[in-house]
C-alpha cells in the first residue's frame, strides 16, 4: 500500500513531460519562443534594425520605471477580465457577456464617481466597486438563467446582450451624466474623492494591485480546494458525469455567473478609477471583456496562469510602444501577431502531443520492466 502511494505521489510531481503541469509549462514556453521567432522574421522585413527592435520589445519596458509602471497599472483590469472568463470556462459555460458587463458597469462607476455621495476618499471608491460588482453579478446571470430554465443558447444570448448593454450604457451616459465639455458622448469628470491613488507612484502600484493578488489567491483556493471548485472542474470536463453525480447544473451556472459578473465589475472599476478621469462608452472599456477570453485560454483557466498571461501581453504591448519611439515603421499590431500565434499553439490538441506520447510510452515500459 505504501509503495503504491509513493508511486502515485512520484508520478504526480515527476519533473517530466509526462506530468500534465510540466507539459503545459513546456508547451507555453515553446509556443512563446516560436511566436517570437516568427515576429523576428516579420521585423526583418519591416525594420531597418530587427535585432534592436526585438531587443526593445523584450527589454524596453525594463529600461525605465515609468514603463514597467505602465505595465503594472494596465494589466490589472485586463487580468480581472481573464479571471471572469476563467471562472465561466472552468465550469464548462459559454457565457461571453463579459464585454457588455464591463461597459455597463463602467456607467455605474462613472455615475457614482461623479456624484457627491460622500466626501471620504476611502468610502467613495468602495461604493464604486460595490455598485459595479452588484450590477455585474446580476446582469451576468441572465444568459445562464435563460439556458438553465428555457434551454436557450447561452453563447448567442450573451453575445447579443453585449450589444444591448452597450446601447443602454450610451443612453444612460448621454441622458443622465453627460457633459458638454467634450465632443464625444462622455460622463462628467470623477470627483477627486473617487480616484484611486498610488501606494508607490514610481511603479504606479495602487491598492488595486493588492486587490488583484488577494482575489487571485482566493479564486485559486476555491477552484482547487473547495467543493465548488470540484464541481466546476467536474462540470467543465464531463458535464454528464457531473449531472449523474448530483451536481446541480442550475445552481452551478448561476453561482459561476455571479462570480464572473462581480470580477467584471472589479475590472471596470479598477480601469476607470486608476487610468481615466471620465467615462466614454465608445472607448474606455471596449475590448477588455473579449480579451479576457483569450487570457483564459492562455492561462488554461488557472487564476495564477491568467494573471501571468495578462502581465505578459501588457508587457509586450508596452515594449512595442517603446519601440515606436525608436522605429515607427514597426506597427503596434505586432503584439496581436505574437498573441495570436501563442493562443493558436496552446489551444492546439496536437502541438507537442507526439513527444508526450513517446515519453509516456517510455516510462510505461520502464515501470513494466521493474
Amino acid at each position: 500500500m505504501t509503495d503504491n502511494k509513493n508511486s502515485k505521489y512520484s508520478k504526480e510531481y515527476k519533473l517530466s513531460i509526462s506530468n500534465p503541469k510540466i507539459f503545459d509549462a513546456i508547451k507555453m514556453v515553446i509556443a512563446i519562443l516560436i511566436a517570437l521567432a516568427i515576429t523576428f522574421v516579420i521585423l526583418c522585413l519591416i525594420s531597418k534594425d530587427p535585432v534592436n527592435a526585438i531587443k526593445t520589445i523584450l527589454f524596453g519596458p525594463l529600461s525605465k520605471k515609468r514603463y514597467i509602471g505602465a505595465v503594472i497599472e494596465s494589466f490589472i483590469s485586463f487580468a480581472f477580465a481573464g479571471l471572469a472568463a476563467g471562472v465561466l470556462f472552468k465550469a464548462g459555460g459559454f457565457n461571453m457577456g463579459a464585454e457588455g458587463i464591463f461597459i455597463i458597469t463602467g456607467a455605474v462607476v462613472a455615475w457614482i464617481a461623479s456624484s457627491p455621495i460622500t466626501s471620504s476618499p476611502i468610502l467613495h471608491p468602495i461604493l464604486c466597486y460595490l455598485g459595479a460588482m452588484v450590477v455585474g453579478g446580476i446582469l451576468m446571470i441572465v444568459p445562464s438563467f435563460l439556458k438553465a430554465k428555457f434551454g436557450t443558447n447561452e453563447m448567442v444570448v450573451s453575445l447579443m446582450s453585449n450589444s444591448i448593454y452597450a446601447a443602454v450604457t450610451a443612453y444612460i451616459v448621454r441622458t443622465f451624466i453627460a457633459t458638454q465639455q467634450r465632443g464625444s458622448v462622455s460622463s462628467k469628470d470623477y470627483l477627486s474623492t473617487a480616484r484611486i491613488g498610488y501606494l508607490y507612484e514610481p511603479l504606479r502600484i495602487s491598492a488595486c494591485f493588492i486587490l488583484l493578488i488577494v482575489v487571485t489567491i482566493i479564486l485559486y483556493l476555491v477552484m482547487n480546494k473547495t467543493k465548488l471548485g470540484y464541481q466546476m472542474r467536474l462540470a467543465g470536463t464531463n458535464p454528464k458525469f457531473a449531472e449523474y453525480s448530483g451536481v446541480s447544473a442550475f445552481k452551478l451556472s448561476i453561482t459561476t455567473a455571479i462570480i464572473a459578473g462581480v470580477l467584471c465589475g472589479m475590472g471596470s472599476t479598477t480601469q476607470l478609477l486608476t487610468q481615466t478621469s471620465y467615462y466614454t462608452p465608445a472607448q474606455s472599456l471596449v475590448g477588455i471583456g473579449f480579451s479576457g477570453m483569450l487570457l483564459s485560454m492562455l492561462g488554461k483557466n488557472n487564476p495564477i496562469g491568467i494573471v501571468i498571461a495578462a502581465f505578459f501581453i501588457k508587457y509586450l504591448e508596452q515594449g512595442t510602444a517603446v519601440l515606436y519611439f525608436v522605429d515607427n515603421a514597426v506597427p503596434s499590431e505586432i503584439v496581436s501577431i505574437v498573441e495570436g500565434i501563442v493562443i493558436m499553439l496552446i489551444s492546439s490538441q496536437y502541438f507537442l502531443r507526439r513527444f508526450r506520447e513517446k515519453q509516456l510510452l517510455k516510462e510505461g515500459l520502464e515501470e513494466h520492466a521493474e
